[in-house]
Formats: C-alpha cells, structure tokens, sequence
C-alpha cells in the first residue's frame, strides 16, 4: 500500500505572500550556481565541477536575502537528469526537492547559457512539469547566462535562424525570460527579475502551490503530484514516465 501526505491545499497564494521563492533549474554550466549567487549577492552555492566530495552534489540547498525589503528565498537543485546520478542519490534529491518546495514556488528559472547548443533542456521541463504537474509550466521562466560574451541585444540574438532552439525554449516557456551577467554584480539585473516574477505571480493570482503529493514505498520510492481532475492525470503520467525513461536510459549508457 502506497502511504499518501498531503502538502498545502490551497491551489494558490495570496499575491502579497511576504516570501518570493525561486527554484533553479539547470544542467551542469549553464551558469545556475552563480545566477542563485547574483540574487542572494554572496556565494552559497558552489560549483558542482569544484566539489571534492560526490555526496555533497545530491544536496538541495536554499539561500535567502532581502531585496528592497522583500524577502526573497533561493532553491538550488543539481540535475536530476544527471547520467552520473545514482538512484539513491536521485531520491534523496527529490524527498529534498518537495520538502524544499512545498511551501509554494513565485518562479522556476531555467537557467541556459546563451552560447552553447542546447542539451537537455527540454528534458529538464518535461521533469520539471512531470514532477510538479502541468500547472507549474505557468511559473517556469527562461535565465539566459553569459550575457556578457553577446555584442547585440537578447531579442536580436535569439532572432537569429542559428538559434531556433533558444527560441523554441522560450516559446514553450509562454515567452517569458530574462538574462543575467553573472561577472557584473549589478542590483538592476536582479530588481528586472523580480518585477518579472511579481507579474508571473500577479499573473496567476499568487504562487504555485503543489495539490497533494504521494509517496510510493516500493523501492523507487517516487514521488508524484496528483491533480484532481482524471483529465490531466494520463498526459502528465506520460511526462512523468518519459523522463524517468530517458535517465535511465542514459545511465545504462554511461
């Protein structure tokens, strides 16, 4: 028998929550650590490439700052797609993940540097949105890194034909992103990415909010959201199991 808890019921928050939570999301050098460095404005979050020790790259880890007298709290997870993650790892992670989110999330930054092909981004938001359900798509938003290495402005970038996979990114994103360049530590990049968040949250009439969250005690031990409506319920399975396929396929390879 699966044991079943139940996370807050309230399918939304007030907008005038006094803590805007971010979750960061991104592989491995796309710049995630040193963007949730830019918004707390000191270093919490290290370097996955500079750790010695491997169990400290399973650790979800939170920073929280003010920023003009608004509370604003940092969530870090690594890559659960990660091919060099094992599966014990991988569910200390995500036990991690909900614990760290189910107080409700005001944005999901998906952080992808802007100067090298994309890798599995894709994968990453068909997790995410199979983690969290479909209802989280509303709240995830494009973090383009490296701003510093471009000689032309965002838009003009990403109208380029070289670069239809960052703009299908965004696009699937519902158009929202923003850029940072995390060599220049500049309080206006990050107050732009707040008002960004704000209107998400004004937007949806407040924060993400898991419905209720259910824990299989096989030997995966998964965790799962479950919406109400059955209607929802096949698709976002399908999400759920096509990501699990594709990790673990890809530590097979590995």
């Amino acid at each position: 028998m699966a044991e079943g808890f139940t996370v807050p019921t309230a399918i939304r928050s007030s907008p005038d929550d006094p803590v805007i939570r971010i979750l960061m999301k991104g592989r491995r050098g796309s710049g995630k650590n040193s963007s949730g460095n830019t918004i707390l404005k000191e270093r919490k979050f290290t370097n996955q490439k500079k750790k010695h020790k491997a169990e400290d790259e399973s650790e979800v880890c939170e920073g929280q700052t003010q920023i003009s007298g608004k509370q604003v709290a940092v969530i870090d997870c690594p890559d659960l797609l990660d091919p060099d993650l094992n599966k014990e790892k991988l569910e200390k992670m995500k036990e991690q993940l909900v614990s760290r989110c189910s107080a409700g999330l005001s944005a999901v930054l998906l952080t992808v540097p802007l100067e090298e092909p994309v890798q599995n981004e894709e994968e990453i938001l068909d997790y995410i949105k199979g983690l969290f359900g479909p209802e989280v798509q509303k709240y995830i938003m494009i973090l383009f890194t490296h701003k510093d290495e471009l000689d032309q402005t965002i838009d003009e970038y990403l109208k380029h034909k070289d670069h239809a996979d960052l703009q299908r990114l965004v696009t699937e994103c519902g158009g929202k992103f923003h850029s940072f360049n995390n060599k220049r530590k500049s309080d206006d990049q990050t107050q732009e990415l707040l008002q960004k968040i704000e209107e998400i949250m004004m937007e949806n009439k407040g924060n993400f909010m898991m419905k209720q969250m259910k824990r299989n005690n096989s030997k995966k031990q998964s965790y799962q959201c479950f919406e109400e409506e059955r209607s929802d319920q096949a698709g976002k399975n399908w999400i759920w199991e096509k990501c699990h396929w594709k990790h673990y396929h890809r530590q097979k390879q590995v």
